[in-house]
């Protein structure tokens, strides 16, 4: 080997290793970066299945949420007296009844990724027309709660959430009064009471909430860190 090319192998070792240092760099930046965009994906978009299609709880680690909903001033309102056009009369319990606006949009949305139940102080008879109004198929809510399950305590029927026996930190509560859940007050949403407003808009508003809730492991966690009470 002449000089010529031995000086030529020397500076190339030098170049050679600049090169190889630059690559690590490089690929310990993108793997930095993948690791990024995987937490990313797995905390603001849905699982899916091989097939394409999105996982349902089964497949996921975290078990499927249960919304509870109150029924007056919440999803309807009721009067004994008619006070605008479009509320139906109900005859067994002699009251006229509005659906809230967006109300079975949203809880064919709400179906499709959560249980859904009803909790309400109304008498059982009551309850029962009111959500053979909503859910004449018997389709969409898995029990029905009413005053018998819950608590009087200070003029204020108190809603207890254990009553439904599902677990507490999949379990959020719909409703428009705070103080029917004295025992659960983070397991909830407080939402405006509807009293007739044909433009109100709040159960849409709800709804993204819940699909949020959907991906958290604990309901709970999740407004003592996101809402004051």
């Amino acid at each position: 080997m002449d000089e010529s090319n031995a000086n030529k192998q020397e500076t190339k070792k030098p170049e050679e290793e600049a090169t190889s240092l630059q690559n690590v760099e490089r690929n310990g930046k993108l793997n930095r970066l993948k690791k990024m965009w995987d937490g990313f994906m797995q905390r603001f978009c849905p699982r899916r299945t091989r097939n394409g299609g999105n996982s349902d709880s089964s497949s996921n680690d975290i078990p499927k949420l249960t919304v509870v909903f109150d029924l007056d001033s919440t999803l309807i309102y009721s009067t004994k007296k008619k006070q605008f056009t479009h509320q139906e009369f109900i005859d067994p319990i002699r009251h006229y009844v509005a659906i809230r606006p967006h109300c079975r949009e949203v809880l064919q949305s709400v179906r499709e990724v959560a249980n859904m139940m009803v909790y309400s102080a109304g008498t059982p008879k009551y309850v029962h027309h009111i959500v053979q109004l909503l859910d004449p198929e018997k389709k969409l809510f898995k029990k029905v709660l009413n005053r018998n399950n819950c608590k009087l305590r200070t003029n204020i029927f108190a809603k207890d959430l254990r009553k439904t026996g599902c677990m507490l930190k999949r379990t959020v509560w719909i409703d428009d009064l705070e103080e029917s859940y004295p025992f659960q007050p983070y397991n909830g949403i407080v939402i405006k009471p509807w009293i007739g407003d044909p433009e109100d808009n709040e159960l849409n508003e709800v709804l993204k909430v819940i699909m949020q809730l959907t991906k958290e492991k604990n309901v709970c966690s999740f407004f003592k860190k996101n809402y004051k009470r």
